[in-house]
Formats: structure tokens, sequence, C-alpha cells
């Protein structure tokens, strides 16, 4: 404080002084420096004027900043002082905490989705052997109305195939109209999925079948399925490979056993997928609906 006391004396003021009087005093100090004919002589005293006013003027900035957070945290009573340390804290720290923050949340998710992924990896296990997974594309509609259609269809599949223990179904809706966004849906899910099956709609056929999205069914035709297959069910189609018009689906849409499905369709054109796993059970499944169109 002596120190402090001794800048006002330097610049010729009391204590009380106000800012704009210090700021005064400080331009008459600073003219007086320029119109000294002694250079050296000019030169001491401004610089004791000047480490005189910088202390007076940081005195003040930090009286006022001590003022302001009294009244800030005056609110808090006597926990001020600590309400006060926590600010402080969390202003120096912010981007720590925020970082700290964030990972502590991101460790959590990952728990969870570990923990969870580890649970689908035992319900599954404890799943029977899978013998068909479906993939459905196009203008599809199972019945919600009493619950999951979804289930419900797997479970009227699992009728017709009695031999069989589990199929899996996967549904990607196309509008009619086919618009874009529906598309880029779809265009996504089959990059990622690998389905034994394929059962889409006409449109949706041409569409994918044009990129030679699916294996050929030429060889099945004119072999195991030729007993049961007319000319009417044959599917044609070429591909970039093969410039011919060769078997690539099957219309299942008049078979029987389609009807009796709690599936919403208007065509069912059913190819086989890329997995050669269960490739049999695909055939069988398609021989089956064609035996369903030869008993009408």
């Amino acid at each position: 404080m002596d120190d402090l006391k001794k800048s006002y004396e330097r610049l010729g003021l009391p204590e009380n002084a106000s800012r704009e009087d210090v700021e005064k005093a400080f331009d008459m100090v600073l003219r007086k420096s320029r119109s000294r004919k002694s250079a050296d002589e000019g030169n001491d005293e401004y610089e004791l004027s000047l480490q005189a006013y910088k202390r007076i003027t940081q005195h003040e900035d930090q009286r006022q900043i001590e003022q302001a957070s009294k009244e800030r945290f005056g609110k808090w009573g006597k926990f001020a002082g600590t309400a006060e340390k926590v600010d402080d804290f969390f202003r120096i720290y912010k981007t720590r905490v925020i970082i700290g923050i964030i990972a502590v949340l991101v460790l959590i998710f990952g728990i969870n989705a570990f923990v969870d992924y580890r649970a689908e990896q035992k319900r599954i296990a404890a799943l029977p052997p899978l013998d068909l997974s479906i993939l459905l594309i196009g203008n599809f509609m199972t019945d919600e109305s009493e619950g999951d259609g979804m289930n419900a269809l797997e479970q009227a599949l699992l009728e017709q195939f009695p031999e069989w223990n589990r199929v899996d179904i996967n549904l990607t809706y196309i509008p009619e109209q086919g618009e874009m966004v529906y598309r880029q849906k779809a265009m996504a899910v089959i990059a990622t999925e690998k389905p034994d099956m394929y059962i889409l709609d006409g449109p949706t056929f041409d569409w994918i079948s044009l990129g030679g999205g699916f294996p050929s069914l030429q060889e099945e035709s004119e072999g195991v399925l030729k007993p049961y297959l007319p000319e009417s069910a044959k599917v044609l189609a070429q591909s970039e490979e093969d410039p011919r018009e060769l078997v690539y689906g099957i219309n299942l849409s008049d078979s029987t056993l389609a009807d009796k499905l709690p599936l919403g369709k208007k065509e069912m054109i059913a190819t086989v997928g890329w997995n050669e796993e269960r490739r049999e059970n695909a055939i069988l499944f398609i021989r089956r609906y064609l035996e369903g169109i030869q008993q009408q």
C-alpha cells in the first residue's frame, strides 16, 4: 500500500482521486516529458510517472473486479467464497471439464453398447440354427394391427416349412413411385446385408438387376426348378457382365402360399443372394412356392 500511496504522490494526487483525475495527471506528465530540453531527464521522469500510473490503474481495475465478484456471489451468503472458487475452477478449466464430461459419456455409451451387444449375441446363440434369411425390398407392408408384423410373417413362413426351425426376415420399404430417398436407403441396406434370398416387386427388381445385383438362376431354371417352372413365372434380365437375357428371378405372385402370408404386396419376385451357405434352402423355397402355382 506504501507503493500505491507513493504512486499517487508521484502524480500529485490524493489517494481518493478518480480514474479521470489519474488519466488527466498522467496526460500532463506526458506533455511535459515531450517539452523537456534534456532527453535523459525527461525519460527518467516519464518512466517513474508511467510506473506510478500503471500501479494505480491496475489497483483500480482489481478493486472493480473484486467489487463485481462480491456483488455476483453475495447472494450465496456464507457460501460466497466456495461459490467463487467453483466458478474460478470452471472458468479456468472449462475446456478440460467439458472434454472430461464428453469422455465419460462416450465411455458410458460404449459400455452400454458393449453390454447390449453381448446380450444380443447370447440371445442369438440361444436360438436354433438359421435356415433362411430373406430381405424384402419394395412396396411391401406387414400387418402391425396385432403386434409385431415381422414376427407374424416369420411364423407364417415356418408353418409352410415345418422342417425348418428359424427364418430371419427384414423389410426395406420402397413406395410404388420409387422416390430417390427410399432407393438410397435400399442401396445402403443391399451393400451391408447379405441375405440368402431377396423378394422384390417388379420395379425394384428391374432397378437392382440392371446393375448386376443378383446371381443368375438360369442353371436352376433348366435343372431342379424346371418341372415346376412355367414360362410366365420366369423373370429375365441382363447384367453388365453378360448381355444375354437370362433368368434372374422367379415370379411367385400367383402361388397359393404367397396368398397365405400376412404380407401386403402386389408382386412377389424371388431371387437368391450371393451367400452360398444356404442356397439350397433358397431354391427349396422357390420350388415349394412354384408347386403352389401348379396346384391352381
